[in-house]
């Protein structure tokens, strides 16, 4: 299997440019990066699941 140069630039290049436009956004805090943890906004509880098992049932 033979890879084209041309799609390989391409591919370099479509990269590298999504990197600096993250890399911008952070900066600009216009992107945050995400959090690990997630709260329920009704009981304050920390989410395991999908939905907050508490609230759920």
């Amino acid at each position: 299997m033979h890879l084209d140069p041309h799609v390989a630039i391409a591919a370099v290049s479509t990269l590298g440019a999504a990197w600096l436009m993250v890399k911008a956004g952070l900066q600009k805090s216009a992107l945050e990066h995400r959090r690990q943890r997630r709260v329920c906004p009704s009981c304050g509880r920390e989410i395991q699941a999908r939905v907050c098992t508490s609230c759920a049932s």
